[in-house]
């Protein structure tokens, strides 16, 4: 291991390090770690993101998507909304 200093960091980080590592309990060197570790992709499972951002967004599928929303989707049951 080395130690490792690091010059001009912003206040707000500091500050944001040392709110962070009294939620958690654990030294601000700990939260610093941790965060340098993620950021480089260190870690030994990737974070997964489990959300759809990729798609959203405008997108042209093409005319047979819209004649199936049109058709399919769009359409309400009346048996199972009376």
């Amino acid at each position: 291991m080395t130690q490792v200093t690091i010059r001009r960091v912003e206040e707000a980080w500091v500050e944001r390090a040392r709110q962070e590592a009294s939620r958690l309990h654990v030294s601000m060197n700990q939260v610093l770690l941790d965060a340098l570790r993620r950021g480089l992709g260190a870690d030994v499972e990737p974070i997964r993101k489990t959300n759809l951002d990729q798609y959203a967004g405008d997108s042209d599928f093409g005319p047979e998507w819209e004649a199936f929303l049109e058709k399919d989707l769009k359409q309400v049951d009346d048996e199972l909304w009376s």
